[in-house]
């Protein structure tokens, strides 16, 4: 059983660790869905594969298994505010994510002016405790070369120079 300080100990831990910021979006039937992702890594050059990961009882858990697609947007240096509105938990499916986006081979959207993006087909939705493991085939992956990736650092944006 995991108690309050271990839980907190963990957390300020894995919060010394710098990551990157993305928007992980899917669409079925009309519909969208965002969320802020920090858990986001490679899995395989050969094939292509992605892992994202994804609180168990949000949106997304319910509509990968049937839409069988999403994308990820790496978020840049500016984006602050998108991340902040993907972030709210218990947010409803729209018919429109309320920030320029553009649909790639899946169909799911991608951020508009992301550092770099990637368009995936599930390929493995695997139990993660309390989150769901999102494995990604990539379909389709793109970056803009002189973008600065927005970065997420002891519960802070940062940016390279601020860390």
């Amino acid at each position: 059983m995991t108690t309050n300080e271990s839980a907190n100990d963990f957390k300020n831990a894995l919060g010394s660790w710098a990551a990157g910021v993305t928007i992980v979006t899917t669409e079925h039937q009309k519909k969208v869905y965002g969320l802020t992702v920090s858990s986001f890594s490679s899995l395989s050059m050969d094939p292509l594969l992605i892992i994202v990961c994804i609180a168990k009882g949000n949106h997304m858990e319910k509509i990968l298994p049937v839409s069988q697609k999403f994308a990820v947007s790496i978020l840049s240096k500016g984006q602050e505010e998108i991340s902040n509105r993907f972030a709210i938990s218990g947010r409803e499916p729209e018919t429109d994510l309320g920030v320029p986006c553009y649909p790639l081979k899946t169909g799911a959207p991608i951020v508009s002016g992301s550092a770099a993006w990637l368009d995936c087909e599930v390929s493995e939705l695997v139990d993660g405790g309390d989150h769901i493991i999102a494995i990604g085939k990539v379909i389709q992956a793109g970056a803009e070369e002189n973008a600065a990736p927005l970065l997420y650092f002891r519960q802070s944006y940062r940016n390279i120079e601020g860390l």
